[in-house]
C-alpha cells in the first residue's frame, strides 16, 4: 500500500466486474421492461432526462462512474427507443453525469486518491460535492435541451433506432421538443 493504491485498483476492476454481471445476468433487460411500466411518455421529456441526470448523478456518487455508465447507458438507450426519442437524449447526459462524483472518495480514483492522501473528512468532501453536483446536473440538463438539440439532431427519431422497433408506426406523430417539425422515423 506505501507504493501502489491497490484501493483504488480494486475500486476501478470491481466497477467493471459490476457493469458486466448486470448485463450477463439479465438485470438491464429486467430494468428496462419495470421502466417501460412507468409510463414515462406521459411526462414532459425535459423532465425524463432531468430526472434521470438526478439519478445518475446519485448513483455514481456511490458506484464507480464506470460502472455507472456500463450499466445505465444500454438500459437508458433501450428506454429512449421505447419513448420514440433520439436514445443520444437520454445517454449523452447521462454518461457525461456520470463523471460528476464529486462528493464521496468511492466515486472516482481521483476521489479516492485525494481522500487517501490528505487529512480531508467525508462530510468535507460532500458539502462541496453537493453543491457542484446541483451546479453541474442543471448546467448539462439546460444544455441538452437547448443547443444540444439542434447540433446533435435530438429532434428526429434516427433509423438506426427505428430499426429496433417492432412497431415503427408508433413513433409516428411524436413531438419531444415542440416544434412544428414532427418524428417520422423511415425504415430503408
Amino acid at each position: 500500500e506505501t507504493k501502489m493504491c491497490w484501493g483504488v485498483i480494486f475500486l476501478l476492476g470491481g466497477g467493471f466486474a459490476l457493469a458486466d454481471a448486470s448485463q450477463k445476468s439479465g438485470l438491464s433487460t429486467l430494468l428496462v421492461t419495470q421502466l417501460n411500466k412507468l409510463n414515462l411518455n406521459s411526462m414532459p421529456f425535459w423532465l425524463v432526462n432531468f430526472v434521470v441526470c438526478l439519478m445518475t448523478v446519485s448513483i455514481t456518487n456511490i458506484a464507480s462512474n464506470t460502472a455507472t455508465a456500463n450499466v445505465l447507458v444500454p438500459i437508458l438507450a433501450e428506454m429512449a427507443v421505447t419513448m420514440c426519442i433520439n436514445p443520444i437524449y437520454l445517454t449523452l447526459p447521462a454518461g457525461i453525469v456520470c463523471s460528476y462524483a464529486f462528493a464521496l472518495p468511492v466515486a472516482t480514483a481521483p476521489n479516492a486518491i485525494v481522500f487517501g492522501h490528505s487529512t480531508m473528512k467525508t462530510s468535507d468532501m460532500m458539502k462541496a460535492g453537493f453543491f457542484m453536483n446541483i451546479v453541474c446536473v442543471f448546467t448539462i440538463a439546460i444544455s441538452i435541451n437547448t443547443y444540444a438539440v439542434p447540433l446533435f439532431g435530438l429532434d428526429e427519431f434516427p433509423d438506426w433506432a427505428a430499426i429496433k422497433l417492432e412497431n415503427v408506426s408508433m413513433c409516428e406523430n411524436v413531438n419531444p421538443f415542440g416544434s412544428d417539425s414532427v418524428i417520422i422515423p423511415v425504415v430503408t
